[in-house]
């Protein structure tokens, strides 16, 4: 698709939870789980949802008032059944001193009870989270053809959860039809696929001139992996070329991709040329499988004269 046939659009902002459970909500009405940031709850209407760390907290919090009101109600039994008054007084304090020391006790480790009361949670509820989280992927889904950038975004919270290629798949064809620009939240390395896939290498190529930070390590294997399938795309060797620009920002990237580097090295604009040049000549005893002859070689031939040279 031609660049000027993309459409310009606006993200909403998104910030990446700490923990991938962060993002995930349960119904305390009907149980269903969802990973969307929804007022109400898609399969019983209720506005009832409430973080599932906070529902685990408060599920900790009953257990933990049970066993209190069980200590209770055994001293009051034991009052109650006291044969003397002093037998029922002993019983009484007793009773006290242990609910008083199990009290202490559980709020020392009520941070603790509060993750296995989590874990438990997630725990039995995985194939209800699962399909809680199918049910929002497909929802996703179906506003696609209306708002294709609601679409992008329901997928982009989904899949802090739900991951594999399909989701993938999903948001790198709508990214394909999306003018990119360097001030977008942009993602690369959670969009990497196991197989080749065309608008991907095309992403990882518009990435690479835009936001080329986001080029690290397992995107770059991902390019050496698929180099020639890439280079049989129209505008291949501008992608790889693009790539392996990004790639001079760092020198480990350089010492480990020389090879692809250097095949590339006609095609690097003068800037990165410039720091790659620069960069071999502060570290002349670096391993760089060539790539310094290389770099010789063109700054001869195309920028002999050059004073920034």
């Amino acid at each position: 698709m031609p660049v000027n046939n993309k459409k310009p659009v606006t993200f909403r902002p998104f910030k990446t939870p700490r923990y991938a459970y962060d993002k995930l909500r349960i119904c305390r009405r009907c149980g269903r789980y969802t990973a969307l940031s929804e007022d109400r709850c898609g399969q019983c209407g209720r506005a009832a949802l409430t973080a599932v760390e906070q529902n685990a907290v408060t599920l900790a919090g009953r257990k933990m008032h049970t066993r209190l009101l069980f200590i209770l109600l055994l001293t009051l039994g034991a009052v109650y059944f006291g044969q003397s008054l002093q037998q029922m007084a002993l019983c009484g304090a007793g009773g006290i001193v242990l609910a008083g020391l199990l009290f202490l006790t559980q709020r020392k480790v009520r941070q603790n009870e509060n993750l296995y009361a989590l874990n438990a949670l997630l725990g039995r509820s995985i194939d209800s989270i699962r399909d809680g989280l199918e049910i929002n992927r497909q929802e996703a889904v179906s506003v696609l053809r209306e708002n294709d950038v609601l679409a992008y975004e329901k997928l982009r919270e989904i899949s802090i959860l739900l991951r594999g290629d399909r989701v993938a798949r999903q948001r790198i064809a709508l990214l394909h039809g999306f003018q990119l620009r360097k001030d977008m939240q942009l993602e690369l390395e959670q969009l990497l696929l196991k197989d080749f896939e065309p608008l991907l290498a095309e992403y990882i190529g518009e990435i690479a001139k835009v936001r080329p930070e986001l080029i690290k390590d397992r995107t770059l294997r991902y390019v050496k992996t698929y180099e020639v399938q890439i280079l049989q795309m129209d505008k291949g060797a501008a992608i790889l070329a693009a790539v392996a620009a990004a790639a001079v920002r760092l020198k480990r990237y350089v010492l480990l991709y020389s090879s692809m580097i250097g095949r590339y090295i006609q095609e690097l604009p003068k800037d990165r040329f410039l720091r790659l040049s620069k960069m071999i000549a502060s570290s002349p005893y670096e391993a760089w499988n060539g790539l310094d002859l290389k770099v010789s070689e063109v700054r001869e031939a195309k920028y002999r004269w050059d004073p920034d040279f």
